[in-house]
């Protein structure tokens, strides 16, 4: 027989409440989310086309207003370079490759990600619902052809601090 401890009897005469919480989603599980932001960010990118850097520097600007607010800041020159905050989203290397595999999207040389013909009708039916990703549409409409590669290489390099 089980050893009968205090905690145990506690437990078993004990009166439970437990409140229904919504459990999260991990990243790398959120596909609908990164390959939407992938095919809206090529499709507002010059020659629909951007880099890896550039697309993980977006990911991670558009989760919260302080990180659109650093890249308007960035762009206006308020803000430097080193000034800016940003970190790999490893979610959105997967949304990549399932792109990739639904063939929205091309990658060249593993460093420039392009839109696909039908890559391109998705990026325009999620542009023109105006219900979806409002937020998102605004901002990636509004920052993303001013992001030029250069720009991505001082940030990335973090060049200002030299």
């Amino acid at each position: 027989m089980l050893n009968e401890t205090a905690f145990r009897k506690a437990l078993q005469h004990g009166t439970f409440s437990f409140t229904p919480r919504p459990s999260p989603l991990p990243g790398d599980l959120r596909m609908a989310w990164g390959i939407s932001l992938l095919v809206i960010a090529c499709r507002y990118s010059r020659g629909k086309r951007l880099s890896f850097q550039k697309l993980q520097f977006l990911a991670h600007s558009i989760r919260i207003p302080e990180g659109r607010d650093e890249v308007r800041g960035l762009l206006a020159g308020t803000y430097s370079a080193a000034d800016v905050s940003f970190r790999v989203e490893p979610s959105l290397n997967r949304a990549v490759a399932y792109a990739h595999a639904l063939k929205l999207v091309t990658i060249e040389k593993g460093t420039t990600i392009s839109l696909t013909q039908e890559g391109s009708e998705i990026a325009d039916a999620i542009i023109e619902d105006p219900e979806t990703l409002q937020v998102e549409k605004h901002f990636l409409r509004e920052v993303t052809p001013r992001i030029t590669e250069n720009l991505m290489k001082r940030v990335w390099r973090l060049e200002d601090l030299l």
